[in-house]
């Protein structure tokens, strides 16, 4: 089901520049950029807008633009996206926000704004509250957001009748604050103010659990929210509900943080108005957040691609996606499903493996991909991988359209092979096998052997080594076919060991 969401606030057009510097002006000391390309975004509540149908909800939006091109640009962009601009007010006596930034080989050089601050006309009040009380009696609205950029749309008047609407209509609102005083705000559901400014609200440094817990409790109680909210940077997001917690942040890689508010904000809006649960709605936030500082520009996070980044970074397990959190993603176009279906899109290794969490969603999709496709199972402990290993697997492979691997986990080999093993832990092989072209995905089993896993996976071809010829083959009753395949002579992990074991 989408949600219907009414983003209310500033509505920005950012620009790009992206060029290149290769000399230095002679008449002073800047750099020459000379352009390759030009391009224009939606910022501000525009991006807020953006990233909630990039989660897939219906949106409405209201604000303020000029009455000139790139109010007309903005409004286009956003009607390319399905966004609902009914509520766009166009005003003849200010300009359409604007911030034109300069690009040089991936480094912001330069940021230019063309803005007017002063407060929205009183026509301009009534005309957003009159749409959105209008929009609350005709629509099912799920949530409302308002995005302060204090570009003076969201004056304290406008913004506490905006409360009192969401309030009286028993919604949830989520508000991007600024400024100093939050007393405009009082109210609101909660507020997503990155440290700095929870600092400049409250006049409390924060430095550390103790002093993030009272700015947290301070937020709370002078803004009447029902939970308190600050967002760390690095260090993720808290969130007071009865106690504080501490989501760490996930991000790997940073390469530009333009619009990462703007992504949590919508993030937690979407979950909410799904009426999921405030600390899963913050890893979810959390989880878009590392996906679009990843990015450059003001960018979105699909839930595909926040899907994929938890998965890659082994975060399925946390205590934070539960089972009706990983229903978020069981859209039609089931993510496993999709990736079946483009296999050679897999990029990272990590990718490959499939958690006890996802394990039920990839069964399902597996076995849609199996009414016209071959998948293949083999297992075994794949202590040290070598050259006997590869050449198995890549024949595995090449008998059908798809080759699981069932990898004994650390436990399980123990049991099997004596407490001196494995020689490299569970992490490591489940490393190297996904690295392997020839592996789609690996699984890890904790049994001694992978019987129930069979029986869940129903491969249509079973592989084992040549040494099963006459043997029982466990799992072979859930499986179409049994295949033996030759081992390379003198390879093993055994053999391996014991020349290791006489070098001195």
């Amino acid at each position: 089901m989408k949600p219907n969401i009414l983003v209310i606030g500033d509505l920005i057009l950012d620009h790009y520049i992206w060029g290149e510097c290769k000399r230095i002006s002679p008449e002073a000391p800047v750099q020459v950029i000379e352009t390759k390309e030009e391009n224009l975004n939606l910022g501000g509540a525009c991006n807020v807008a953006n990233n909630l149908v990039a989660l897939e909800s219906n949106v409405w939006i209201c604000g303020v633009v000029g009455e000139d091109e790139a109010g007309e640009k903005l409004k286009e962009k956003l009607q390319s996206l399905e966004v609902n601009i009914e509520g766009v007010y166009v005003s003849k006596d200010r300009p359409t926000t604007q911030k034109s930034r300069v690009i040089a080989s991936n480094q912001q050089v330069l940021r230019i704004d063309k803005e007017e601050k002063k407060p929205l006309s009183k026509e301009g009040e009534e005309f957003i509250l009159e749409f959105a009380s209008r929009l609350l009696k005709t629509k099912s609205i799920d949530c409302i957001v308002l995005s302060d950029y204090q570009k003076g749309v969201l004056g304290a008047n406008l913004t506490q009748r905006l409360i009192s609407l969401a309030k009286n209509a028993n919604l949830k609102i989520l508000i991007d604050p600024k400024g100093e005083d939050y007393s405009k705000y009082k109210g609101a559901t909660l507020l997503t103010p990155n440290k700095k400014e929870a600092k400049e609200a409250t006049k409390i440094e924060i430095v550390d659990e103790e002093s993030l817990l009272e700015a947290s409790q301070k937020l709370k109680k002078m803004c009447d929210l029902e939970y308190s909210l600050i967002t760390l940077s690095e260090d993720g997001i808290s969130i007071l509900k009865e106690e504080l917690h501490k989501i760490p942040t996930i991000a790997k890689e940073v390469f530009d943080v333009t619009g990462a508010g703007d992504t949590v904000i919508a993030a937690l809006s979407y979950m909410l108005a799904l009426k999921e649960d405030i600390l899963e709605s913050v890893y979810f936030a959390n989880a878009a957040a590392a996906v679009v500082v990843s990015k450059i520009g003001s960018v979105t996070a699909t839930k595909e691609e926040i899907y994929h980044y938890l998965q890659r970074n082994n975060l399925l397990n946390s205590k934070f996606a539960s089972k009706r959190f990983l229903e978020i993603f069981n859209t039609k176009s089931n993510v496993f499903f999709s990736t079946l279906e483009n296999l050679p899109k897999i990029r990272n290794y990590q990718d490959k493996l499939i958690s006890d969490s996802n394990l039920e969603y990839f069964l399902n999709a597996l076995g849609e991909f199996q009414k016209s496709k071959k998948v293949i199972f083999t297992n075994g402990c794949f202590d040290i991988l070598h050259f006997g290993h590869i050449d198995y697997l890549n024949k595995a492979r090449k008998l059908g359209d798809l080759l699981i691997v069932g990898l004994n986990s650390d436990d399980s080999i123990s049991r099997l092979k004596g407490s001196e093993r494995p020689i490299n832990p569970q992490e490591d092989r489940i490393a190297l096998l996904s690295a392997l072209e020839c592996v789609d995905f690996v699984i890890v089993f904790s049994e001694d052997t992978p019987k129930e896993l069979i029986a869940k996976i129903k491969p249509d071809i079973l592989v084992k080594g040549a040494d099963y010829e006459d043997k029982e083959v466990v799992g072979s009753e859930f499986a179409k076919e049994v295949c033996l395949i030759e081992f390379k002579e003198g390879r093993s992990t055994t053999n391996l060991i014991n020349k290791i074991k006489t070098i001195k």
